[in-house]
């Protein structure tokens, strides 16, 4: 190693700013604003020009045909790594493909697999369920008769969880491509091999990318943050909810979860076209949505009609219109409602006919 760990952080340090964002929601648009971050994003589309990336991937192309895929197109918009990835497809005699990987920050680069492994565990004492195109977690029991059909029979007891990680040791099968393209790295960029004992190295005052606070290690700063650096350790994997399917709800759980999908809906409609003018505008055109929200598995008339009249519009689209015309509809069913038991036929039927309109509408939408 050409560097010392404290050169290293020192590296780190200079594209990513030292706990700035570290909430508990972590402020990413507060990162985006600091220099660090500018530095990075320019370094990105600074590499994505160099030639000899190009010409090395053109060589190994013709070394491997039909076997490498390049996974850093991405770094022309500056977006995502501080590195160079590609695989090479060798899955026909070892089942995953080879990650090689070349860091832009420093000069290291890494070659690894990935391994997966299962984990057993009796879920918590909550669950998901999918509705109408949403993740709802419930906070009670997957055996809840209130809300499962069935459950004793119906209600898994265990689940089994799956998860990746990196694996730095090679097979016989994949060593000699390894090698042959670990020379044509260290010939064209000049650089060192980094030991997992180096880049598994916690640096806890920095977030890249998907990461949270104290999560983030040199491998996810220097590299990449989306892969998993270090084997989990089934004791402290946290505890998985259950699955339960929409046809094992029960009646009155169903007639809840419709009105919470439409309000749910009617909020993130508001609030989307501002969310989306936050993001880089290299950002917008793939930006999408993934819609979850949490419950107890009850309606509570206090709590909707407060989130109801925080509710704004964000600009004059015809969508936002129609959205706050169905908030003074749902308010107003609301505010007649006595607040006890299951919502009423009324409210449930017209939640459903306003999700049935705006979802197939949606659909005509994305498909015109």
């Amino acid at each position: 190693m050409r560097h010392s760990l404290d050169e290293l952080l020192g590296i780190v340090y200079r594209y990513y700013p030292r706990g700035v964002g570290i909430t508990d929601d972590v402020d990413e648009e507060l990162i985006r604003q600091t220099e660090e971050h500018a530095r990075l994003v320019a370094a990105r589309i600074q590499a994505s020009k160099d030639e000899r990336w190009h010409s090395m991937l053109r060589r190994i192309g013709d070394r491997f045909p039909c076997m490498l895929r390049n996974h850093s197109l991405h770094l022309t918009a500056g977006g995502c790594d501080g590195c160079y990835s590609f695989t090479i497809d060798l899955r026909r005699s070892t089942g995953e493909p080879l990650w090689f990987q070349i860091s832009f920050l420093a000069p290291y680069y890494i070659i690894h697999r990935s391994c997966t492994f299962e984990i057993v565990k009796e879920p918590r004492d909550s669950f998901t369920v999918s509705f109408r195109g949403m993740l709802f977690i419930v906070s009670r029991s997957p055996l809840d008769p209130w809300l499962v059909s069935n459950p004793d029979h119906d209600s898994p007891r265990t689940v089994t969880v799956t998860r990746r990680y990196v694996a730095f040791d090679l097979s016989p099968d994949e060593q000699p491509c390894a090698d042959w393209i670990a020379h044509e790295i260290e010939a064209t960029f000049g650089c060192e091999r980094m030991p997992p004992e180096v880049g598994t190295v916690l640096v806890p005052d920095v977030v890249p990318g998907v990461r949270l606070p104290g999560e983030a290690r040199l491998y996810d700063c220097l590299f990449s943050d989306q892969h998993t650096w270090v084997k989990p350790s089934p004791s402290e994997e946290p505890a998985p909810r259950a699955k339960v399917d929409e046809s094992s709800l029960t009646e009155r759980f169903v007639a809840v979860l419709t009105v919470l999908r439409a309000h749910h809906q009617i909020g993130w409609t508001l609030r989307w076209p501002a969310m989306v003018r936050r993001l880089p505008e290299s950002e917008r055109q793939s930006a999408a949505v993934f819609l979850s929200a949490s419950t107890d598995g009850l309606l509570h008339k206090d709590k909707m009609l407060e989130e109801l009249a925080r509710m704004r519009p964000h600009d004059e689209s015809p969508e936002t219109l129609r959205a706050m015309a169905a908030k003074r509809e749902l308010e107003a069913l609301v505010a007649s409602w006595d607040g006890e038991g299951e919502p009423p036929a009324s409210m449930v039927a017209w939640a459903s006919s306003f999700l049935d309109s705006w979802l197939v509408d949606s659909d005509s939408e994305a498909t015109s």
